[in-house]
């Protein structure tokens, strides 16, 4: 029988080669880790070059125009970025500077919102995105020839209400008026359509009110209630919310400034009662609550699988890199909206593609709007957007 035990120059040779084995593998795992840690340098320092670069842009923008208050929030999984980033002030009298932490008005932003309660009644079947609204509301001009996803996707041909001077004269005459969504879709109603349902497209909000409308109508509940129940509570968002009147803005804030065009010292942080943005704009949030929110739209979290697909897929092409769908706006990759209303203006875009978000607000109404800084952010940071 031969012996399973070595002779004493055998072991050597093994006691020898183990030890060779071991000195390699230590080498290998050395070798690996310097090259991890050299990657992961690079990468931070890749990394920290592009932050660079959109602070530039940001202060660059910030220094070029009236804009008081820029806030910028740049997340990308795949790049390991969690970017942010504020700047100017907050409260010009005071100068007290921006913070990423506060509420703010995200203006149309609101629509999703509403949106994605719509589409979880599609999904509930409570009614469908090819029901007329004469279904709900008979009552209305052209009723019978305007489908909810018209209304959604804004190609009813509906008057803009907020585009009245009607509408205007009134809302600065007497700002804490409490507006009904009844008056609102009354005065839209008042003026001659853009163009024959289903035959063009124009940005209205009073479309986004009406869809408001036939959600309290169907659940019997406000739409502020279903917006909770639905979205904010689930995602456990506590600084959200969908206002329904007044003029104060829950949480800690900073000042808004403007309503469209510079006036030194016009403050619109509180001067308008949100009663009449309602289903279209009444929306306020964070930066970091409203990330979570646009990832979870983006992605699907709130809709059926076949319904979410809709959702991103059945739009409306506005430009080769833009379009607009059922109470979503797509640019690039990009899905979310923006928004403004006197005193704030926001982008909010999630990419699953580039596992990107972009939240950005000024807090002022201008001319130049957080999409312009968006669209920068973008470019320094993917190639083929």
């Amino acid at each position: 029988m031969l012996s399973t035990i070595p002779s004493p120059f055998n072991y050597q040779i093994l006691t020898t080669m183990n030890k060779n084995h071991l000195r390699i593998a230590v080498a290998l795992v050395l070798t690996f880790f310097a090259l991890t840690s050299c990657e992961k340098d690079t990468e931070a320092t890749k990394n920290q070059l592009l932050i660079n670069q959109l602070k530039s842009v940001t202060d660059s923008l910030l220094e070029a125009t009236d804009i008081p208050g820029i806030v910028a929030l740049v997340v990308d999984h795949k790049q390991g970025i969690d970017w942010l980033y504020a700047t100017g002030y907050s409260d010009i009298v005071n100068k007290r500077p921006m913070d990423g932490r506060h509420t703010f008005r995200i203006g149309s932003n609101t629509k999703t919102f509403t949106g994605v309660v719509l589409l979880q009644l599609v999904d509930e079947g409570k009614l469908k995105l090819e029901d007329k609204l004469s279904k709900f509301y008979p009552e209305f001009p052209r009723a019978d020839s305007i489908t909810i996803e018209m209304l959604c996707n804004m190609t009813s041909g509906v008057y803009n209400f907020t585009d009245t001077e009607v509408w205007q004269k009134e809302l600065f005459s007497n700002p804490t008026r409490v507006w009904t969504p009844e008056e609102s879709v009354e005065i839209g109603f008042s003026e001659d359509f853009y163009f024959k349902p289903g035959e063009g497209w124009y940005y209205s909000n009073t479309n986004t009110l009406i869809l408001g409308m036939i959600i309290e109508k169907l659940t019997g509940n406000s739409l502020a209630t279903e917006v909770n129940n639905r979205i904010v509570n689930p995602l456990k968002l506590s600084n959200t919310g969908l206002l329904t009147s007044g003029t104060n803005i829950p949480g800690t804030h900073g000042r808004g400034y403007y309503a469209g065009e510079y006036e030194e010292g016009a403050d619109m942080t509180e001067y308008f009662d949100v009663s009449w943005a309602w289903a279209a704009g009444s929306v306020y949030s964070t930066p970091r609550e409203l990330q979570k929110y646009a990832e979870a739209l983006v992605e699907g979290d709130f809709l059926s699988k076949e319904l979410h697909q809709r959702q991103l897929n059945d739009m409306i092409v506005l430009s080769p890199l833009g379009a607009y769908g059922l109470c979503l706006l797509r640019r690039g990759s990009f899905y979310g909206h923006n928004g403004a209303v006197p005193g704030y203006t926001s982008s909010m875009y999630h990419s699953n593609e580039k596992q990107c978000t972009i939240i950005i607000y000024f807090n002022c109404q201008l001319d130049v709007m957080p999409d312009l800084l968006f669209g920068k952010f973008v470019k320094l940071m993917y190639e083929d957007e």
